[in-house]
């Protein structure tokens, strides 16, 4: 038995040494995300490689070693993306396909063949997202200036008057039928989905989400219902302390402090907008009030620099509870010093917060000098980071930006390349949203929501790869927010 005992771990610290120093196949190049030196907040170029360090990483060894490989015969088709978009490769794998791999016309509704979806449309007593209603109903102590906060009004600037490139124009019917998919079929449910999820299920669509709820025969808008106070999974978002509005924070709720005006301000709802809860009235800008009141030094203030960058006007100042004095400037200078890599979701949220500041500030007209030059700078870097670790089949790396990565798993890649994208989506020159790499990106995402419709993903990724298409749809090809609701009344009634 003994002499068996040291057989085996000879043959396992063979095996071993085997696959750490044999091949370069498994072998990846290490690209340093960009970084800032914390000194002035000047870009740091990426560390040089000591002449005896090879520039490369070995590849993770796999956590049972002894597990048989499949067969090599076992074959999987995969699509491959090219030039032109269009080929399919067939290609052997050792490694099974995880996601349910459909032909790309497939896509249909995950109903028994005899039940009709329920139609899209609001029950008579649910609350419409209607900026003029919420108005009417305000009460005095919520009423918003024009001073103090701008009303969220989005503007779509698709890109103009130049043809369309061929692979681009080929995208618009299949984003819009995975689109129309997914929001018709794959909505939330209150009895189901807590708050969190329900956010992640809204986002991508904004105030034409739709979730279905145990009170209401139809489904009702998810923005009103969770604005409104309604339970999602038996959790409600809002608390009463002291007669203010406080939107809770943890397991549940929202993730994270700011998250859910944050996703509020990415579907552009006003500040007007009523909240309902514990029998008082409120509107958006409480929230607004909440969130620039709890700012604090050295902490997570992501969503926080995406929503005040998107309600209140580029040079707003305002202090916190403690007395500090605030701007959109300090969030950004707060923001940019916190690392990226290893933050939420691989730092791409962080990044899409400098991004809104940025944006917001060269839109107010004001000078781009100073933390603020740096930061357009820093998002150049991350750009070009990105695209250098991209991946040849146009998805973005597994790794989010820490290096290249190229795992198999399909909810991986949603995730990453998902968020990823939503985030270049938002802070690239629009020009640059018809390069081949941006196309080869989108073509991937909607390929994989296209093929898998079956699927169980997880609700947050599949949100922001959502999101990701809706805003590609916005702004190349024009599609105005708010419409998808009647459109698809339209088109069930031709």
């Amino acid at each position: 038995m003994q002499r068996r005992t040291q057989i085996l771990l000879g043959a396992i610290a063979l095996w071993s040494w085997t696959a750490l120093s044999g091949s370069a196949l498994i072998a990846q190049e290490v690209i340093v995300a960009p970084i800032l030196n914390p000194a002035n907040q000047s870009l740091l170029e990426p560390p040089s490689p000591r002449a005896d360090e090879p520039m490369i990483r070995v590849a993770a060894v796999p956590k049972d070693p002894l597990k048989p490989t499949p067969p090599a015969e076992n074959k999987i088709v995969e699509l491959v993306i090219t030039d032109d978009l269009s080929e399919e490769k067939e290609r052997k794998s050792d490694l099974p396909a995880k996601a349910i791999e459909l032909p790309a016309g497939t896509l249909e509704p995950m109903k028994a063949a005899d039940e009709e979806p329920a139609e899209l449309m609001e029950d008579e007593n649910a609350k419409p997202i209607n900026e003029s209603e919420a108005e009417a109903n305000e009460p005095a102590k919520s009423e918003v200036s024009p001073e103090e906060t701008r009303v969220a009004k989005p503007e779509i600037k698709p890109i103009p008057e130049t043809p369309l490139p061929q692979s681009v124009q080929a995208l618009q019917p299949r984003i819009a039928r995975v689109l129309d998919y997914y929001y018709q079929y794959q909505m939330t449910d209150a009895g189901k989905h807590d708050v969190w999820e329900t956010m992640h299920g809204f986002l991508p669509y904004g105030v034409d989400s739709q979730i279905r709820t145990p009170e209401y025969r139809q489904p009702v808008n998810a923005i009103g219902w969770i604005c409104w106070n309604k339970p999602c999974r038996g959790h409600r978002l809002f608390e009463i302390k002291n007669g203010k509005l406080i939107p809770r924070q943890g397991p549940r709720v929202q993730g994270h402090h700011g998250q859910f005006l944050a996703m509020l301000a990415q579907s552009y709802v006003p500040a007007s907008f009523e909240i309902q809860a514990g029998g008082q009235q409120f509107t958006v800008q409480d929230i607004i009030e909440f969130e620039k009141e709890t700012c604090v030094p050295k902490s997570e203030l992501t969503f926080k620099l995406i929503s005040l960058s998107h309600y209140l006007p580029a040079d707003a100042t305002w202090k916190s509870r403690d007395g500090q004095d605030w701007s959109l400037q300090r969030l950004l200078e707060e923001e940019i010093q916190q690392k990226v890599v290893g933050a939420a979701c691989g730092g791409t949220h962080r990044l899409t917060g400098i991004a809104f500041a940025v944006a917001a500030r060269k839109k107010a007209g004001l000078p781009m000098e100073g933390i603020w030059e740096r930061a357009d700078e820093y998002l150049q870097q991350y750009h070009a980071h990105t695209f250098r670790i991209q991946n040849t089949d146009g998805s973005f790396s597994t790794n989010w930006f820490e290096g290249r990565g190229m795992d198999r798993d399909v909810d991986r890649r949603l995730q990453t390349t998902g968020h990823i994208l939503e985030f270049l989506i938002l802070s690239l020159p629009q020009e640059e949203l018809t390069s081949p790499k941006i196309v080869n990106a989108v073509n991937y995402l909607t390929t994989i929501l296209e093929r898998n419709p079956r699927h169980e993903w997880s609700i947050g990724p599949k949100g922001h790869a959502l999101h990701a298409l809706v805003l590609y749809d916005q702004l190349v090809f024009g599609t105005k927010p708010g419409s998808r609701t009647s459109e698809i009344l339209q088109t069930s009634h031709d």
